[in-house]
């Protein structure tokens, strides 16, 4: 198994893609701010797709 150093930064954008969008469907469809609390990155439209909201909650939480 490759280390995530060793990954294609490409291929670690689409598991993060496909994790945020899994998550956001076990969480009904709710983004973060809804789930958690966790405050929006940007002011939210109709054109907002929650799990895009998950993606940077994980980016958020792995630079912290």
């Amino acid at each position: 198994m490759k280390t995530p150093a060793e990954h294609d930064n490409s291929i670690l954008a689409t598991a993060l893609e496909k994790a945020a969008k899994h998550i956001c469907t076990t969480r009904c469809g709710l983004c973060p701010h809804a789930a958690m609390q966790y405050p929006c990155p940007h002011d939210c439209t109709l054109d907002t797709m929650a799990w895009e909201c998950w993606m940077q909650f994980f980016l958020d939480r792995a630079k912290s």
